[in-house]
């Protein structure tokens, strides 16, 4: 079926923010467990809000994407497909890439147990080989839910409102028997994504620029209470509002032509790349650096700046090199389609400017 949609160039910048703003804050950890420095006191943050906006917008981009395929035969099987073949081959070759490396270099990772590597292949580990990807789990989980809403609408209605309350109910405490990543708030965020993208597909949001400025900061009020520790609060459910505000501004403002700069929509692209990779990219220069600079005397802004940049330009490369060439061969291999159905990615995500096929 043709289906034209406007491109999301704002969109699009919006994931490019984010996940480099998750890499920041994962940079950050990693100096601070491997030099003590801390930047901004994130060492010790439970979240910074990167991987919530991300979770949004992936769940944001999902629904604006497929849900006129709702109800059609044939479309829960293509749209799984497409996920596994866009997730799982860049995710294993990083996994197994991390357990070679934890054998051969001795600063590299401790060894991981058998539990642990096949709990990890699996997506269902809680702390897997690469561990910035924890998350994604979560948004496998929301992929097999709008997978199943697809091919049974009328039933998986009642049963999304069901798991729904049982999760919210789970995060109050109310419910302990529940406790999994099953029931996790972050597997609501990426459906409070869906929420924004049905809401803007059939409303008019009036003052986009008011809800962007309101989430922005509502996110600096979270990291200065994160910063001077003024009130106990709970910062998922605060940075999942604030990107719901974010992306509901930012969406109603791509429904006209917008221009970004090339660097940032590159980025975008290049998100799912970034997301799988920098973990690995970041341990390895932040041990390079420490070859190069044992003593630790260089500023410790530059060097998080630094390790930063270079993790990033690598991530880069891998999508360049690896991601998009082994992507296109498996669509043309499974699904017997060729690259120019799809323009934009993200985790497991097709943004399709020209044909909806």
């Amino acid at each position: 079926m043709n289906d034209t949609r406007a491109k999301l160039s704002y969109v699009q910048v919006s994931r490019a923010v984010a996940i480099l703003f998750v890499l920041l804050g994962h940079a950050n950890t990693q100096f601070y467990q491997a030099y003590g420095y801390d930047w901004l006191n994130m060492g010790v943050w439970e979240r910074t809000g990167g991987v919530d906006f991300f979770f949004i917008v992936t769940g944001f981009m999902i629904y604006y994407l497929y849900h006129k395929q709702i109800g059609i035969p044939g479309k829960a099987k293509e749209f799984l497909i497409k996920r596994v073949v866009r997730i799982f081959p860049l995710y294993w070759i990083f996994t197994f890439l991390m357990i070679i490396a934890a054998f051969l270099i001795k600063d590299f990772e401790p060894h991981y147990s058998w539990k642990v590597i096949v709990k990890s292949f699996l997506f269902v580990e809680s702390d897997p080989v690469i561990g910035s990807t924890w998350s994604l789990k979560h948004i496998l989980l929301f992929y097999m839910i709008f997978g199943a809403w697809i091919y049974k609408p009328k039933r998986m209605k009642p049963i999304i409102v069901v798991w729904v309350i049982l999760t919210v109910l789970t995060e109050v405490r109310l419910l302990s028997i529940l406790d999994s990543f099953i029931f996790s708030f972050s597997s609501i965020e990426v459906l409070m994504g869906s929420l924004v993208a049905y809401w803007i597909l059939n409303h008019k949001v009036r003052y986009s620029t008011v809800w962007i400025v309101s989430g922005i900061l509502g996110f600096l009020s979270i990291w200065l209470n994160n910063i001077f520790l003024l009130y106990e609060i709970h910062a998922p459910f605060f940075f999942c509002l604030f990107s719901m505000l974010i992306m509901l501004g930012m969406a109603e403002k791509d429904k006209q032509p917008r221009k970004v700069p090339k660097l940032l929509s590159f980025l975008g692209d290049a998100s799912y790349s970034i997301y799988i990779a920098h973990g690995p990219f970041l341990s390895i220069f932040i041990i390079l650096l420490g070859i190069v600079s044992p003593d630790y005397t260089l500023n410790g802004h530059l060097m998080i700046l630094l390790v930063s940049l270079l993790t990033t330009v690598s991530c880069c490369f891998v999508y360049i090199f690896v991601e998009k060439p082994i992507t296109a061969a498996l669509r043309r291999k499974v699904l017997h389609k060729g690259e120019d159905s799809f323009v934009v990615t993200s985790i497991g995500t097709d943004i399709q400017v020209v044909k909806n096929i």
